[in-house]
C-alpha cells in the first residue's frame, strides 16, 4: 500500500510541486512505516510540514533565498506531538516567502491552472492531492482556512494561542495561528485531540438547535455573485435541516478591521527581520520587501494604538456571539473562488476578522463549478470552544460536506 503511494506521489508531484528539497525519500519512508506502533492513534499517517515551520533533519528556507542558518531551530511541538501519536512527516512543503504573498511553484491540483491559496500552498495542494493525510500550515490572515477552501480539503485554524507556535518562524506574533489540513473530517476529528495538548472532548456542546450567525453587510457584500449563490444555497440546506440562520452586521465596514490587522502584522514582521533586513533587502521577494518596508514605517505608538484596538474587537466578538445566542457562524472562504495563475495567493479579506479575533475555523468543500474548481464555507466558533466547533463542522459536513472532489488529472 505504502509503495503505491509513493509511486503516485511520484509521478504527481513533479506537476503539483507541493514539496521542498527532500520532500520524498522513499525508503525511508517507507522503512518508517514498517516501524511505526500500529495501536498509535495516527499510526503510518504522512504529514506535510510548512516550510517555516521547523523539523529535525530537514533544513527550514521559509520559500526564501535568504542563508537558511538564519532560521535553524528545535523542532516545533506539534511536530513532535503528531510524530509521537504516528504521523509520518513526508516532507517540507511549500510556502509564500515568509509566510506573506510571494507564491512559490505549487499548483492548485483540481485545475492546474489555478492558484491553491497561500502561504500554506504546499500543505494545502499535499492533502487536496492526495500526497499527506495531514499537513501543518500557518494562519496570520487566511493562510490556512483559504488555501483549503480553493484546493477542496479539510482546514482547521485554531483558537488563538490553542497550538503553540514554537519552532515556527513568526509573521506575527499577534495573529499566527497553527493550523491543519486534513483528507477528511474523520482524521481531523482523530488529530485535533492530538495537536490541542487541551482538547476536553467532554466540553463539547449538543449539535441540536444550532443558531448560525450570517455575517451581512460590508462582509458578505464583497463576495462575487457565484459565491454569494452558492453560500445561500447551502444556509438554505443548514436551515432546512432544523438550525437557525440569524442575519447579523458583522460591522460597519469591514476593510477597517482588515487594514488595522494588516498594520499589526506587518509591525510585527519588520520586527521579526529587522536584524536581517537591511543586509538582505535585494535578496527579499517584492512583495515581503513591500511588506516589511510597510511594517516599518509603523509607528510603536500606531501599533499600541492598533493593538488596543483589536483587542477591543476581539472582546466585542465574543460579547457579540453571546448576545445573540450564535453557536457558531458561517461564511464564504473567499470573495471568488481560486484565481486563474499561480502570481496570487489569493484574497484574504473574507478570512482575516477571524484572524484578528482569534476565533477557531474549519473549511470543508462545498461543491465545484465547471472548471473543477471548489467552493467552500469556514465554520465560526466561540473562542476557546474548539472541540464545540468540530461537532458543529461535522454536523454541517454530513448535511452538505462534498467528501470525493476530482483532481486535475481524473476530471
Amino acid at each position: 500500500m505504502m509503495k503505491e503511494r509513493i509511486e503516485y506521489i511520484t509521478k504527481h508531484e513533479p506537476t503539483v510541486q507541493a514539496f521542498v528539497e527532500g520532500a520524498l525519500d522513499s525508503t525511508g519512508v517507507f522503512d518508517a512505516r514498517l516501524d511505526v506502533d500500529q495501536t498509535l492513534p495516527l499510526a503510518g499517517l504522512l504529514l506535510g510540514v510548512k516550510d517555516i515551520i521547523n523539523v529535525d533533519g530537514y533544513h527550514t528556507r521559509c520559500g526564501s533565498e535568504l542563508p537558511s542558518r538564519l532560521f535553524e531551530g528545535p523542532q516545533a511541538s506539534c511536530v513532535t506531538r503528531l510524530q509521537k501519536a504516528g504521523a509520518i512527516v513526508a516532507g517540507k512543503t511549500v510556502t509564500a516567502e515568509f509566510a506573506v504573498s510571494d507564491p512559490g511553484p505549487t499548483r492548485n491540483p483540481r485545475n492546474l491552472n489555478h492558484t491553491p491559496g497561500g502561504s500554506s500552498s504546499g500543505s494545502a495542494a499535499a492533502v487536496a492531492a492526495g500526497f499527506c493525510d495531514i499537513a501543518l500550515g500557518t494562519q496570520t490572515s487566511g493562510s490556512v482556512i483559504r488555501p483549503a477552501g480553493y484546493c477542496g480539503t479539510i482546514g482547521y485554524k485554531p483558537s488563538f494561542g490553542r497550538v503553540a507556535l514554537d519552532g515556527v518562524l513568526p509573521f506575527s506574533a499577534s495573529m499566527d495561528h497553527i493550523g491543519l489540513f486534513a483528507k477528511d473530517m474523520q482524521t481531523l476529528t482523530s488529530t485535533l485531540p492530538i495537536l490541542l495538548p487541551d482538547w476536553q472532548s467532554e466540553l463539547s456542546d449538543p449539535t441540536t438547535d444550532l443558531v448560525f450567525g450570517v455575517p451581512t453587510g460590508s462582509y458578505i457584500n464583497i463576495a462575487m455573485p457565484p459565491i454569494r449563490a452558492q453560500f445561500e444555497k447551502t444556509t438554505r440546506l443548514i436551515e432546512s435541516a432544523g438550525s437557525r440562520l440569524k442575519p447579523v452586521v458583522l460591522c460597519d465596514d469591514i476593510a477597517i478591521h482588515n487594514d488595522n490587522h494588516d498594520q499589526i502584522a506587518n509591525a510585527e514582521l519588520y520586527q521579526i527581520h529587522a536584524a536581517w533586513f537591511d543586509e538582505y533587502r535585494d535578496v527579499y521577494k517584492p512583495k515581503s520587501r513591500a511588506a516589511v518596508e510597510f511594517g516599518k514605517s509603523v509607528s510603536a505608538q500606531t501599533l499600541t494604538q492598533r493593538m488596543s484596538e483589536a483587542r477591543r474587537v476581539q472582546l466585542w466578538m465574543q460579547r457579540l456571539m453571546r448576545e445573540k445566542a450564535i453557536d457558531a457562524w458561517v461564511a464564504p472562504v473567499a470573495p471568488d473562488l481560486a484565481p486563474e495563475g499561480i502570481a496570487s495567493t489569493g484574497d484574504f479579506r473574507m478570512n482575516a476578522i477571524w484572524s484578528y479575533t482569534g476565533l477557531p475555523v474549519i473549511t470543508f468543500p462545498t461543491g465545484i463549478d465547471d472548471r473543477n474548481l471548489p467552493y467552500s464555507i469556514q465554520i465560526v466558533g466561540r473562542f476557546g470552544q474548539d472541540e464545540a466547533l468540530l461537532k458543529i463542522s461535522q454536523s454541517i459536513y454530513d448535511l452538505i460536506g462534498i467528501s470525493e472532489l476530482p483532481l486535475a488529472w481524473n476530471a
